[in-house]
């Protein structure tokens, strides 16, 4: 649990004045034991996957997209300054009449300036400081009403919108939103255009390597593109639908760190993160290789790209008959392996490790 939810929930209880009654929306929501109280009238949402089950396995009710008005709303806002400003303006305007916005936001993430922004288009704002965060929150009051133009500002910075001259569709707080990344580019130049049959793109983004397998690629017969985050898949969807192609992608919102079906495909491609937010974690990068090799046929090949100072290859040779390097530049490195073996499996080599 982090020290913002901690906060939130401290505020909740601590303030008297504040009424938990009614509907509540929680918007990024994290799971918290606290939630309980609000049991059978909080909506969740959650585009990532990982917390998204969380909040399911704790049996709370988890939407990608909120709907409707809410007497009491909860946010977690994105550090990202666009994000967090289009969070608050989303909470408005899931507010009913006389309702409450509340918003945690940790000390080192910008506490101070989001509290501004809310009291810039609120107004009156009230807050307090627990856990290394501060939390504060503002009603919406017919009589005083917020900043509309401000509001509408906030919305717009966040918005799906055309990247690259118009060639893309994308959206703030995408990987790489705005630019293609370099090892996607790289990977992207060293794919054969024999790859042919049931492809996944694991990891898809707004969808460029898709967009690459689908224009070179004329043997693909099925390409299903995967990711844990949802905001990716309205981009995804727009850039592939505009290939020429009678192939249309099918996105799965989906953890592939937790495994996907086994012996599927023909050829996957990807470019892993290594990241959980701002701390490295090499276990994910794992996890997707030994993944992709139980989702792929038995003469199946992934081609993926990493930074050049991954450990990766121990693992590749230990889950494929066959891997090569294929590219090395000062940054990055594009390798390739094929005929899975699968075992021993990544779970299976961590325990022999210990």
């Amino acid at each position: 649990m982090s020290d913002t939810l901690d906060a939130l929930i401290y505020a909740l209880d601590v303030n008297p004045d504040i009424s938990t009654e009614g509907r509540v929306l929680f918007l990024r929501a994290q799971e918290h034991p606290a939630l309980e109280h609000f049991a059978g009238r909080l909506v969740c949402q959650q585009t990532w996957k990982p917390r998204a089950s969380e909040l399911e396995a704790a049996g709370h009710r988890v939407e990608r997209e909120a709907h409707g008005l809410f007497d009491l709303v909860l946010v977690l806002p994105d550090p990202q300054r666009d994000l967090m400003v289009a969070d608050l303006a989303r909470a408005h305007d899931h507010l009913a009449p006389g309702g409450l916005l509340m918003a945690s936001q940790h000390n080192d993430a910008g506490s101070k300036r989001c509290e501004q922004y809310l009291r810039d288009v609120a107004g009156k704002v009230e807050s307090l400081s627990k856990h290394h965060s501060r939390v504060f929150w503002a009603t919406k009051d017919e009589n005083r009403p917020w900043n509309a133009d401000l509001l509408e500002r906030w919305r717009q910075g966040a918005a799906m919108r055309r990247i690259l001259d118009g060639r893309f569709w994308s959206r703030p707080g995408l990987f790489n939103w705005d630019r293609i990344d370099e090892g996607s580019a790289l990977l992207a130049k060293h794919l054969p255009e024999t790859i042919a049959g049931n492809v996944a793109d694991l990891g898809c983004g707004w969808g460029f390597l898709g967009d690459h397998l689908l224009r070179n690629c004329h043997d693909i017969v099925s390409l299903d593109i995967y990711d844990a985050d949802a905001d990716c898949f309205e981009c995804a969807r727009r850039n592939l639908g505009l290939v020429p192609t009678r192939v249309k992608a099918r996105p799965h919102w989906h953890d592939v760190t937790a495994g996907i079906k086994t012996a599927q495909f023909d050829a996957i491609v990807m470019n892993p993160p290594f990241h959980e937010g701002k701390h490295a974690d090499l276990l994910i990068g794992m996890k997707f290789i030994a993944n992709a090799a139980q989702a792929l046929r038995k003469d199946g090949h992934l081609w993926m790209v990493a930074n050049r100072q991954l450990p990766y290859e121990s693992l590749l040779g230990d889950t494929f008959a066959v891997v090569e390097k294929v590219v090395e530049t000062g940054a990055f490195k594009v390798l390739h392996a094929s005929q899975p073996t699968v075992k021993p499996t990544f779970e299976h080599r961590r325990k022999k490790r210990r």
